[in-house]
């Protein structure tokens, strides 16, 4: 996805590679580590392992991940996203891509936040296609969710509590 001005902040969008990771990783700690320490224990070296093994796969295997970051024209990380196919509900063999993460450095203004959401799932929509999945299914945890969640409905996912279901056409 070519880059956006929003807020006079430009970015870019690209599939993320092993040198995001360390950022990634900070992002997480840094805005996110209070929505899960209540539940789990939050694990750098855990988080920094699984992301890059999904890098990996993302690189050799591309319609099996997708990890993407967003990056200012000063390489700072404002956003990431990770999305993995076969993926399954219990009462159901049809494949949906579920989305892992999908974060946004809290420290920017709500109008970049809701247009980096936008640009999340204008990516997963794309890259479910083009791997031929055609049910998204993106969650959240985070206790200040009602955004988030009405974001994907106005893009037409069809929202049951924290969870947001859309199939593709």
């Amino acid at each position: 996805m070519a880059g956006a001005l929003v807020d006079t902040l430009a970015y870019t969008w690209r599939p993320a590679s092993g040198s995001d990771v360390p950022d990634i990783v900070a992002m997480a700690q840094d805005h996110f580590k209070s929505e899960i320490d209540q539940i789990f224990t939050p694990d750098p070296i855990a988080y920094s392992r699984n992301i890059t093994l999904a890098v990996v796969q993302q690189f050799y295997a591309p319609s099996t991940q997708l990890i993407s970051v967003a990056r200012t024209e000063h390489d700072q990380l404002i956003a990431y996203t990770w999305a993995e196919r076969n993926q399954r509900a219990p009462w159901s063999d049809d494949e949906m891509t579920v989305i892992k993460m999908a974060h946004v450095d809290m420290t920017q203004s709500s109008k970049l936040r809701v247009r980096l959401v936008t640009d999340m799932i204008d990516l997963w929509e794309t890259w479910a296609r083009t791997a031929g999945v055609s049910i998204i299914c993106s969650t959240t945890m985070r206790g200040d969710q009602a955004a988030f969640l009405r974001i994907h409905s106005r893009r037409g996912y069809d929202v049951r509590g924290s969870y947001a279901y859309k199939k593709l056409k």
